[in-house]
């Protein structure tokens, strides 16, 4: 479904990724893990198109949508995005933030992306939250709701730029398990995480990054089990002990 070819990625003098390859099927869950700076965010913000790129390609089904021209409103509504903070309208309610995208970009009627909304919010088990305002609720909550919004576009793949990292630790769990319903509902996603018991249960395939390129990548249980690179091993190491 997402086939990465070689990217380059560069900011300024420092290159970010530096040939990444990464080959993501429908349906499938794909984990990237690293240490910071490692390229992991950037990888996600090229696939969404937020970053240009300075070499490679990025397809989707098949077509570029790194190089050429490209309808990018039209990428974003089927690659949905999950930023670590949120990004919550607080001037809009809750029921406001998520037909907000449906009713401007599919012109959805309002009555139908309410009832879109409604079921979503049903689904993340924030039906009370309807008309709260985002500073009325928590951080877990404001997660929730930011992952409703982006399932509101309906789109065909989901992006995850380390959702729990700005939560408190016990909110972590009520997103988790939102995003394990969705693996289990055969969503598309590709997630940076800490969390590496998430990735574990979850992933189908496990993507170690380091020093702007992949280390080595597999299954949850040949990663984390039967490492084979240097780096990997240090990795797992510090954040298993």
């Amino acid at each position: 479904m997402i086939a990465v070819i070689d990217l380059h990625k560069r900011f300024k003098s420092l290159e970010v990724l530096k040939g990444v390859e990464l080959y993501v099927k429908k349906g499938s869950v794909t984990v990237l893990i690293g240490p910071s700076g490692s390229g992991k965010s950037t990888l996600l913000r090229c696939i969404n198109q937020l970053e240009h790129i300075q070499g490679g390609d990025i397809q989707f089904e098949g077509h570029s949508i790194a190089n050429g021209p490209v309808d990018i409103n039209r990428v974003r509504q089927r690659i949905g995005m999950v930023f670590q903070h949120f990004n919550l309208f607080p001037h809009l309610t809750v029921l406001e933030n998520i037909t907000l995208g449906p009713r401007k970009l599919h012109k959805m009627p309002t009555p139908e992306a309410n009832a879109l909304a409604e079921r979503l919010l049903e689904r993340v088990g924030l039906s009370d939250k309807r008309d709260a305002y985002p500073s009325q609720l928590s951080g877990g909550q404001k997660q929730r709701i930011a992952i409703a919004r982006a399932l509101a576009m309906e789109p065909d793949v989901m992006l995850f730029d380390e959702p729990t990292s700005a939560l408190d630790p016990e909110m972590v769990g009520e997103v988790l398990e939102v995003m394990k319903d969705l693996a289990r509902d055969g969503m598309t996603m590709i997630i940076v995480t800490h969390e590496m018991g998430f990735a574990r249960e979850v992933a189908n395939k496990v993507v170690f990054m380091a020093d702007g390129i992949i280390q080595e990548y597999g299954p949850p249980e040949k990663i984390f089990e039967h490492p084979q690179n240097e780096r990997l091993i240090n990795f797992l190491g510090k954040v298993l002990a």
